[in-house]
């Protein structure tokens, strides 16, 4: 009998789970834990929100004061890259460039006003957890940038889409006297003054090798598009919560049959096996990027020990030649 798919409408546009791939997650587990409360280990965005709520539970301005909880190895890898950028404007530049490698839920868009510059958090997330994610980014922004520069930093005006907190008086301390709430969009906005303000972390090297492989991890996650690109991205996020994908489970959750699923993906030049060589070398980039030991990049791409994983790293090198 001729096998047939298990849903034969093709959805408009499946919509896999969108994660955040740098340490946020963990930091807020780690802070949990230390008030012997159960969490779960994986951070998608149901599992954020989850965190998010209970740390909130503890201290209704978490999203204030997480960043105080990040040590300088929890930090991301664009948080030490943009230090190296000259001044305050090309670190914000960098920072919005490269922000999709480290979120699937957030984007990062420059402003021009006036005389200020407007840097825009866009976080596609449910408002309760934008409102944390958002508090947190501004923190550690620039919390980051002043470490960088001789003088503070202080934003001109900073607007934000939630209802004003109760705790509104550390805004200030943050943000500066021109806080404003229930606005149309989550923004910092920056004299020319300010983003002239040399950072005296600089060194132009670095600047240069780090935008090298950046651009070059940029590039390979915009070139699977398609099917190919479904199945990249579920790929990752299964390599993400620990979990080993494969050709049956990606199919079940684009509501297609492993046949069909197979065969869409030659369509596009494409097999299962190719695929997730390629997200396990981009991930490895990554996971190296941050600092994880070979032992740690092969537990969390799914190796049971390092000689499979070495033997599977020297394919995926002979097959990028």
């Amino acid at each position: 009998m001729r096998e047939m798919d298990r849903i034969t409408r093709e959805p408009a546009k499946p919509s896999p789970e969108r994660f955040h791939r740098g340490p946020l997650g963990r930091v807020l587990e780690r802070y949990l834990h230390s008030r012997t409360v159960q969490v779960r280990s994986d951070y998608s965005i149901v599992a954020l929100d989850q965190l998010w709520a209970r740390a909130a539970a503890h201290d209704p301005a978490i999203g204030l004061h997480l960043f105080s909880h990040f040590s300088r190895q929890d930090r991301h890898v664009l948080a030490h890259a943009c230090l190296y950028s000259a001044n305050v404007i090309e670190a914000v530049r960098f920072w919005a460039r490269y922000a999709q490698l480290a979120s699937d839920m957030d984007r990062i868009v420059l402003v021009e006003e006036h005389n200020d510059l407007g840097v825009e958090l866009r976080i596609d997330a449910p408002a309760s957890l934008a409102r944390y994610v958002v508090e947190h980014y501004c923190v550690m922004s620039l919390s980051v940038l002043n470490e960088g520069t001789p003088v503070r930093v202080l934003p001109q005006r900073a607007c934000f889409a939630h209802s004003r907190p109760d705790y509104v008086d550390e805004y200030r301390q943050w943000f500066g006297d021109d806080v404003q709430f229930d606005c149309a969009y989550n923004r910092l906005y920056f004299s020319r003054a300010n983003l002239q303000v040399p950072l005296h972390t600089q060194h132009a090297g670095m600047v240069e090798v780090l935008r090298q492989e950046l651009d070059r991890r940029l590039a390979r996650q915009h070139q699977l598009s398609g099917w190919a690109g479904r199945v990249a991205q579920g790929i990752r996020q299964s390599l993400l919560l620990s979990q080993k994908p494969s050709l049956e489970t990606q199919a079940q959750a684009l509501h297609q049959s492993a046949r069909t699923l197979r065969r869409r993906l030659e369509d596009e030049g494409m097999t299962f096996r190719v695929l997730f060589d390629r997200v396990r070398a981009e991930l490895e980039q990554y996971l190296e990027l941050q600092g994880d030991s070979r032992a740690q990049i092969a537990t969390k791409l799914g190796y049971s020990d390092l000689a499979a994983y070495a033997h599977a790293r020297k394919r995926w090198h002979e097959d990028s030649q």
